[in-house]
This record gives C-alpha cells, structure tokens and sequence, in this order.
C-alpha cells in the first residue's frame, strides 16, 4: 500500500513539474517583469512611439474585453500598459499588463471590475523602461472615453 501511494505521490510531482515548465498551469505561471532577451547590446533609439486612442468600444456587464494595445517595433523599450478610469477627483486602475517587448501586443484583457452601459472618461497610461536596464524612461498619458455598451 505504502508503495502505491509512493508512486501515486512521485507521478502528481512529476505532472506539477511538467506544468511549471511548460506554462500549463495558466497565464501567470512564469509572468515576470524580468527581460525575455539579453538586449545588453542593443543601440537604444532616443525616441519612443506611443499609439494614440480617442474611444474604446467595450462590452457591458463583463470583465473580458478586445484591446489592441501594442509596443510598436521600432521601440528600443519596455512598455507597461495601465488602463485607469477617472471619477472626479479618484482614479481607479481597471486593468495593468506585464511588461511588453517592441512589437508585442495586447489583444484582450480583464478588467478589475465590470462596467454598465455609459461613457467614462480614462486614461492609457504608458510607463515606458530602458532594454539594458529597466531604468523607467519617459512615459504617457492618453485621455481616451471608453464607450461601454
């Protein structure tokens, strides 16, 4: 009996294993803010594209939304992508990604709360880092008005 379970015991640990490895776990197994590629060497451009909205169109009454943000390839930076609703005096984050590479995007995201029908004033914040070092770098802040419906 003890054998069977030792067995049983050393199979799960191996499954656990596999699935650190291999991302099965879910998406934040492995997420980190840490670089994905050695960009020690890379000949950093002085100037930083950052896309622009008016509106995004979003779904009422669920967190799961369809974006398109991106860091545009021509980029020799990291971007973290903040997407903030204003309320008066009061700003709540609804969502924040990982750090995006030049030429990763974003395609859908999850909000930290759902929205009703309305228009809403918010913010994309850009917080932009150096490829050698993480050193932050200058960012942005879009207005945009987020059309729920």
């Amino acid at each position: 009996m003890k054998r069977k379970m030792n067995t049983v015991y050393v199979i799960f640990l191996m499954l656990i294993m596999m699935c650190s490895f291999t991302g099965c776990l879910g998406e934040t197994v492995g997420k980190t803010d840490r670089p994905k590629k050695d960009y020690s060497n890379i000949e950093m451009n002085p100037n930083i594209s950052i896309p622009g909205y008016e509106s995004l169109s979003f779904k009422a009454g669920t967190k799961k939304q369809s974006v398109n943000f991106h860091d545009p390839e021509e980029n020799t930076c990291y971007f973290r992508i903040s997407l903030v609703l204003e309320a008066d005096a009061e700003e709540t984050v609804l969502w924040t990604s990982e750090l995006l590479e030049p030429g990763e995007s974003v395609k859908s995201i999850r909000l930290e709360r759902e929205l009703e029908s309305g228009d809403y004033p918010a913010i994309i914040k850009y917080e932009c880092f150096s490829l050698r070092d993480n050193t932050p770098l200058n960012g942005a802040n879009i207005s945009v008005t987020l059309q729920v419906r």
